[in-house]
């Protein structure tokens, strides 16, 4: 009988606890999943040898470690180039290099974890030679459950009445997250509740921070911006909800829709390709404002289409649930050992770190990310939103 796999769990934003932000929490989740096993022992950044080191943040702290502490490198692909887009100031001037860093970043890797089968396929697209495999990310479906309870208790933290239809969201407050659209249709409705759980975790380095910030001053009075919340405190503002609201432009395996799946909300999502072949037919999705405006009138109306896509979002969730995820990736750590490292690894001389880095300072030659499908859709978003104004 083989001894149990030893996995370190590296990552920067478990390291720095950057919380309020999607990496975070997945990786928080698939941790503890896995060490509900018998099968693998789980480490968090923690010093050594062991069987696995899996990677979820791209910095250089999670690399060094990554190759200190691992006979073999799985890296799990939160991050694809676009995921930069809309998120972080000046990114279209830093995004050659960017792609060039994660690229080479993505090859060190004996096996490549995409969250989602979108990831999949850019990963590919942009040159990423290590295998790929979908495995998408977790949710603690013992945390976050429907309940009449924490309803109640939702509802008396946020000043609401038992008699509010209330719309939440949940993520960063950046252009990225459609937080313009958010507001618009709170402006267009306004004999409902819209509730945005979240704040910006990076502070001045997110895009339009200043902007952001002035919207959220000018919210109509049925908006309400509650601020990055404590993640063990999520349970209790999605419940209070009736339904979830998430105009996000881009986004690759959102833990926010899986939460508030598990919570039994109906998920009305933009119309994102990303989400097509993932969520199947458990979600709404709307390609536009007026769209948007006649689901939120339509779930608020027609108690019979909202019971319906509550129990589609708690099949989603179920379908994603962290012990399943966990058996697929154990599955995955199984498949390496079997074979040999796909990279020669001096632990000495850290190669071949060095000479992956060498090649990214020294040729920055990437493909034209701009003709990527995801970046010619934001931009043309962008673009009209900009006709608009």
């Amino acid at each position: 009988m083989r001894e149990k796999i030893t996995v370190n769990i590296v990552s920067e934003a478990q390291a720095w606890e950057v919380k309020g932000q999607g990496v975070y929490t997945a990786t928080l989740v698939l941790t503890e999943a896995l060490k509900k096993r018998s099968d693998v022992e789980v480490y968090l950044n923690a010093n050594g040898l062991f069987d696995i080191a899996h990677l979820h943040t791209p910095g250089p702290y999670a690399i060094s470690k990554g190759f200190f502490t691992g006979k073999r490198l799985v890296i799990s692909a939160h991050v694809v180039p676009e995921s930069v887009l809309g998120s972080f100031i000046l990114s279209n001037l830093w995004l050659p290099l960017f792609t060039s860093y994660l690229i080479r970043y993505y090859n060190l890797a004996d096996m490549v974890i995409a969250v989602s089968p979108k990831v999949k396929e850019e990963l590919e697209e942009i040159g990423v030679k290590a295998p790929i495999v979908f495995i998408p990310n977790p949710v603690n479906l013992e945390r976050f459950y429907k309940s009449q309870e924490l309803r109640i208790e939702g509802r008396k933290k946020l000043g609401l009445s038992n008699k509010d239809f209330v719309v939440i969201c949940s993520g960063q407050i950046q252009p990225r997250k459609g937080v313009d659209t958010f507001l618009e249709i709170a402006k267009i409705l306004p004999f409902i509740k819209f509730v945005w759980v979240g704040g910006q975790p990076f502070s001045v380095l997110t895009a339009g921070y200043i902007e952001m910030n002035e919207k959220i001053k000018k919210a109509p009075p049925n908006v309400i911006f509650t601020g990055l919340v404590p993640y063990e405190e999520m349970p209790i503002y999605l419940n209070a909800a009736d339904i979830f609201f998430f105009p996000s432009y881009q986004e690759n395996f959102p833990m926010a829709v899986l939460e508030a799946a598990s919570c039994g909300l109906p998920l009305l999502l933009r119309d994102n390709p990303e989400y097509r072949e993932p969520y199947k037919d458990w979600y709404i999705p709307a390609k536009n404002d007026e769209e948007f405006k006649n689901y939120i009138l339509k779930l608020h109306q027609d108690i019979s289409f909202r019971e319906e896509y509550q129990k589609r979002a708690l099949r989603l969730a179920k379908e994603y649930s962290a012990d399943n995820v966990a058996d697929m990736m154990v599955e995955v750590y199984k498949e390496i050992l079997s074979k040999p490292p796909r990279m020669k690894r001096d632990f000495l001389k850290l190669e071949p770190l060095r000479e992956e880095w060498r090649k990214l300072f020294q040729n920055l030659g990437h493909k034209n990310i701009h003709s990527s499908p995801r970046k010619r859709r934001y931009l043309n978003i962008k673009n009209i939103q900009n006709e608009i104004k």
